[in-house]
């Protein structure tokens, strides 16, 4: 494993052990029957992707439109390589993610697909340059459309966890996943 993704690996399983504590105290105070946790009961969600559309890392924020659509948006950023090497180009992207969620189950997992597009903030700077994750080359447009699927399940606490596998059109297609972690509400 390379050693820069050591403290990212070790970022998901702190995240992850905080959401869960923070879920249930939410459980006991909620007084809502357990079983429920939909995007119709909890509609609203903050969470953090690790890797995912924004490569590295994004916040982002989603509201369910009905019960098996929802759309979102970040901000992320990803640190830049020179072309074709492993060599720190002393950049980071600034990336700001638009997309809709289709969910197939109206219950608390479900598999679901996004489709959307990854904004570079900072485009004229960063073109031509590579992803230090997942190496994406940035393309000559600052629009990357990206499409996926994964599951998402969101627990009776609030607490919400996704895995998606994406396909990211930075110059070329390229696949990649992504971990969220985070708050429904």
């Amino acid at each position: 494993m390379r050693s820069s993704l050591r403290p990212l690996l070790v970022s998901i399983v702190i995240l992850a052990a905080a959401s869960v504590g923070a879920s249930s105290a939410r459980a006991a105070a909620s007084g809502r029957p357990l079983g429920n946790a939909t995007r119709a009961t909890y509609p609203s969600v903050v969470s953090i992707e690790l890797l995912g559309r924004s490569m590295l890392y994004s916040v982002n924020f989603d509201q369910a439109l009905n019960e098996n659509m929802s759309a979102g948006f970040g901000l992320g950023s990803s640190s830049m390589n020179i072309h074709n090497t492993d060599l720190d180009a002393n950049k980071s992207a600034t990336f700001l993610p638009a997309y809709f969620d289709y969910y197939f189950l109206n219950a608390a997992g479900s598999p679901y697909v996004t489709a959307g597009v990854t904004l570079i903030l900072n485009h004229s700077s960063v073109k031509g340059t590579d992803t230090s994750t997942g190496n994406l080359e940035i393309p000559s447009s600052p629009v990357m459309p990206t499409v996926g699927g994964g599951y998402e399940y969101r627990s009776d606490t609030g607490f919400l966890f996704r895995v998606a596998g994406y396909l990211v059109a930075g110059r070329s297609l390229t696949p990649w996943l992504g971990f969220s972690f985070g708050y429904a509400f």
